[in-house]
């Protein structure tokens, strides 16, 4: 009778207290940051019906996602600790009838667009660090025989607009009798 019962055993291993660090696995990451970020959240809410207290928290998954959780609303308790008032009555933000409350889902796209936008802004700061380098550099010294048709066009052009304002510089500089 004991072999049957040793038989019967659970097979799994239930659970099981982990090791606390950090994971190497993108996937695992973002398994666990899933679980645990709903625990945290459940938690949070727990303590803010058993103890009256006011939460914030503002979460960045590994694939750069924002999660928020307030209670009663995370406007207002930020807008409290940023004025550091801790010692006034709480009052949840005032909220016209047309305002509705940003879900997380909102602020993800928020997050997002201004993540691309930030991006697109480097790329463009980028692309401008290397025009002016080039500026620097005497541009109209270089040969023309390796330039592709468009390219030809566009160093006409640039020509052209340096001798307008040269000329246009020059007028200037006679009318004002500065130039001998």
């Amino acid at each position: 009778m004991d072999m049957f019962k040793q038989n019967q055993k659970k097979k799994n291993t239930g659970r099981k207290k982990i090791e606390i660090k950090k994971l190497e696995k993108a996937s695992n990451k973002q398994v666990t940051f899933s679980k645990r970020r709903t625990g945290l959240f459940k938690k949070a809410s727990e303590l803010c019906i058993l103890c009256n207290a006011y939460v914030a928290i503002i979460v960045f998954s590994p694939a750069d996602k924002l999660f928020c959780f307030g209670h009663p609303d995370i406007d207002s308790i930020i807008g409290r600790y940023l004025k550091g008032d801790n010692n006034a009555e709480f009052e949840p933000a005032a909220k016209s009838s047309k305002e509705k409350s940003v879900s997380y889902e909102e602020c993800n796209r928020q997050y997002e667009a201004a993540t691309k936008k930030l991006e697109l802004e480097k790329k463009n700061l980028a692309q401008t660090e290397i025009l002016a380098k080039g500026w620097n550099r005497r541009w109209w010294n270089d040969p023309i025989d390796q330039m592709s048709e468009q390219q030809l066009e566009q160093f006409m052009m640039s020509i052209y607009e340096l001798r307008k304002k040269l000329t246009e510089r020059t007028g200037e500089l006679m009318m004002l009798g500065t130039m001998t």
